[in-house]
């Protein structure tokens, strides 16, 4: 990404987490919620972003990662 639209100095990185969630989640829905036209836009959206910056490839495994640890988190019982 550019300087200019750089806001946060970390844009792509929390755009590419934000899409890497939001695709596993979407995906998950059973198929007649599912917005597979979404889907495939946002992945495209993801690949372009990837493709712009290579560091991004790493922030996009990064974010699966993250994912998965939370997707099998467990609250400890009280």
């Amino acid at each position: 990404m550019s300087d200019q639209q750089n806001i946060t100095g970390r844009d792509g990185y929390i755009l590419v987490e934000a899409l890497a969630f939001t695709i596993e989640a979407l995906s998950a829905l059973p198929i007649e919620f599912r917005p597979d036209n979404n889907i495939t836009d946002m992945k495209r959206i993801l690949d372009g972003l990837v493709r712009q910056d290579g560091t991004l490839a790493q922030s996009q495994w990064l974010a699966r990662h993250k994912l998965d640890q939370v997707l099998t988190h467990r609250r400890p019982k009280n």
